[in-house]
């Protein structure tokens, strides 16, 4: 009989460490905290992009973002956030570093240069946890881009040395695109550097052919909106294909937000006296749902002038339209250049010359044919490669070999 009991409890022990090793999994998990202070939480490089394929992977995720005012779980993601609109930069700086103490990650991505000064002082007390920055714009060229007068190469110096200090304490640099690489080459040359770029994720963008049919005609642009992007430009260069080509019905359609209120206001009144085209204006738009509203869409189009930002820029959106099947008429800029060389599907134009960009326009008006082959083309770099399903692995890749020397 006590032996019985003996063995009796022995099994008991065993299956109790084994339901609560079954019960505490989810604990064992790596943790990675994403930190944005300029991005909402649901930002298609954060959210859709790196978090969920981190989530895929096995690994936890926490969101912090100093943007939105908001604590949920999504699709296995524990989102928690501030509104930090107001706050001082020092201010910021704790209230990510009380957080991420809240999160206790091993791992922190921060998708600016200032989460970056929270990572680190966590990293003071957690030794063994890595700093990894996420570099998708030009800095400080971005955060002076506002700025007038003298005082813009003061704050350019504030900022150029705000990144470089950023810069070489993490433990890894992710580069958005190459384009970006030489600079933190220089400025912090021993840092590991990995190159992850834009691609979309396939299963979000469906293939929709072109539906010109001589007779209707749909330009489209999508993203965010403002003057410099070139929607003025695309106005009027719709304006004059209709003159040009009056049995043509076409329609422009503006899938996004403007980013200045003023912008928005002017473009409006422009739109009020517009008797020739037609004006399909659709808000701002969650990343899953891109392709359908791209899906009745002929030719995309981003006319963005040649700033030092915008010239030295890939632009996201070009993908997207590509993996939709839509051919594109783009500035021509070297980022484009370099990830396409002569494949391009569609055409590259100098931004300030509307009559090559109407052209351009009617090469596809006089040939369907070439419309379609662009359609085509484009959908199938996509598929080859162009994806996030295969440049995730890059990721993964990273935050394994990470995760491996943290432990």
């Amino acid at each position: 009989m006590i032996k019985y009991f003996e063995v009796y409890f022995v099994y008991t022990e065993v299956l109790f460490i084994l339901i609560e090793r079954l019960l505490n999994s989810n604990s064992m998990k790596t943790k990675i905290a994403i930190v944005t202070s300029g991005h909402l939480p649901l930002d298609e490089r954060i959210f859709f992009k790196f978090g969920m394929s981190l989530i895929e992977s096995g690994y936890s995720v926490d969101i912090i973002c100093s943007t939105q005012e908001i604590n949920e779980i999504k699709n296995g993601i524990s989102i928690t956030g501030f509104n930090g609109s107001l706050f001082a930069k020092k201010k910021k700086i704790s209230s990510f570093y009380n957080l991420l103490h809240i999160s206790n990650p091993s791992i922190i991505i921060c998708c600016e240069p200032l989460p970056v000064f929270s990572a680190y002082k966590f990293k003071i007390s957690q030794p063994k946890s890595k700093i990894v920055l996420d570099i998708t714009e030009w800095y400080p060229e971005n955060l002076v881009a506002k700025i007038i007068g003298v005082k813009k190469y003061f704050y350019y110096f504030l900022y150029f040395i705000f990144n470089l200090v950023a810069a070489n304490l993490c433990d890894n640099l992710i580069l958005g695109e190459l384009t970006k690489k030489r600079r933190y080459d220089f400025i912090a040359p021993v840092t590991n550097k990995t190159v992850i770029g834009y691609y979309p994720i396939l299963r979000f963008f469906n293939y929709s052919k072109p539906q010109f049919n001589g007779t209707d005609l749909t330009l489209c642009y999508a993203g965010l909106i403002n003057f410099q992007r070139g929607i003025l430009t695309l106005l009027e260069v719709t304006k004059k294909i209709k003159e040009k080509y009056q049995s043509l019905n076409i329609t422009l359609k503006i899938v996004g937000k403007f980013e200045r209120i003023d912008e928005e206001n002017y473009f409006n009144e422009l739109l009020k006296s517009n008797k020739t085209i037609s004006i399909t204006k659709v808000g701002w738009s969650n990343y899953d749902d891109i392709s359908k509203h791209l899906q009745n869409v002929d030719i995309c189009f981003d006319l963005r002038i040649r700033n030092f930002i915008y010239k030295n820029s890939l632009p996201i959106k070009i993908f997207e339209y590509m993996a939709c099947g839509k051919p594109i008429i783009f500035t021509d800029i070297k980022p484009i250049r370099k990830e396409f060389g002569e494949n391009i599907p569609g055409f590259l134009v100098d931004p300030s010359n509307q009559n090559i960009i109407i052209s351009c326009v009617e090469k596809y008006i006089l040939d369907k044919s070439l419309l379609y082959s662009h359609s085509i083309n484009a959908r199938k770099q996509i598929e080859n490669g162009k994806n996030w399903e295969e440049e995730s692995l890059k990721l993964i890749k990273l935050v394994n070999s990470l995760a491996k020397n943290e432990n």
